[in-house]
């Protein structure tokens, strides 16, 4: 008998039908997206760029997608929507001279869709779970998505500075990267350690940075293949 966590049968318990995302059994298993959904690889960008960027809080119908993107992320905010939502959402923008923009995304739907998948929230904290089970094929779109959330929110040096490539967040989450990075890019390099006031994953090998990029550049043009297939929602 597996001993597992309280907060990951928590979570597979708190599964909501989504018509834009997936159940994270069924997507992890089958490795297709079903019929509406969104394409499994904007599906990965999307969940890594929360996992850095993204906070669920409130309760019930109050339940809340707070995002937060620095001074240059509002853009992003419409592409998001594209991607997962299926009608209007209600959002608001507010600013801070500590973070920058944040969105607040008051949805429920979409925040019950997002818990299973370990997304930081009030109620289960920040959980990389199920990072362990993630596929091959889906690691660089998700990494990518993180990249690209940590640097908008925390206003950081993340991707690629002065030949290396450096992720900041919890340190049990960028363990599970670090994890991802060996066994799906055979990339060992990478070294969690605390810097001031954050925990920081860093690789500095140059070939294995030059393997990470590779990866993450093809994510792009990936996307915009994908999206291609997807008809224009009513």
């Amino acid at each position: 008998m597996v001993a597992l966590p309280v907060a990951t049968v928590e979570r597979a318990l708190a599964h909501a039908e989504h018509p834009r995302l997936s159940d994270p059994v069924d997507l992890l298993q089958t490795r297709r997206e079903g019929p509406g959904k969104a394409p499994a690889d904007v599906q990965l960008y999307w969940l890594g760029f929360l996992t850095a960027a993204g906070h669920i809080c409130g309760h019930g119908s109050l339940l809340t997608l707070v995002v937060t993107l620095g001074e240059e992320g509002r853009d992003c905010v419409a592409t998001l929507m594209a991607d997962l939502a299926t009608e209007h959402i209600r959002y608001e923008f507010c600013h801070s001279s500590i973070v920058g923009w944040q969105v607040y995304l008051r949805d429920q739907g979409l925040c019950e869709a997002l818990l299973p998948w370990g997304i930081p929230s009030d109620f289960h904290g920040d959980d990389p779970a199920l990072l362990d089970d993630l596929p091959k094929e889906f690691v660089a779109p998700f990494i990518r998505g993180y990249t690209d959330g940590d640097l908008m929110s925390r206003r950081s040096s993340a991707g690629s500075r002065n030949g290396h490539f450096a992720l900041h967040g919890t340190p049990a989450l960028l363990a599970g990267i670090n994890a991802m990075l060996k066994r799906c890019w055979a990339v060992s390099s990478g070294v969690v350690s605390q810097r001031q006031d954050r925990t920081e994953l860093r690789v500095s090998d140059s070939g294995a940075c030059h393997t990470i990029h590779s990866h993450l550049n093809s994510v792009a043009s990936r996307f915009q293949a994908e999206r291609a297939k997807v008809a224009p929602r009513k």
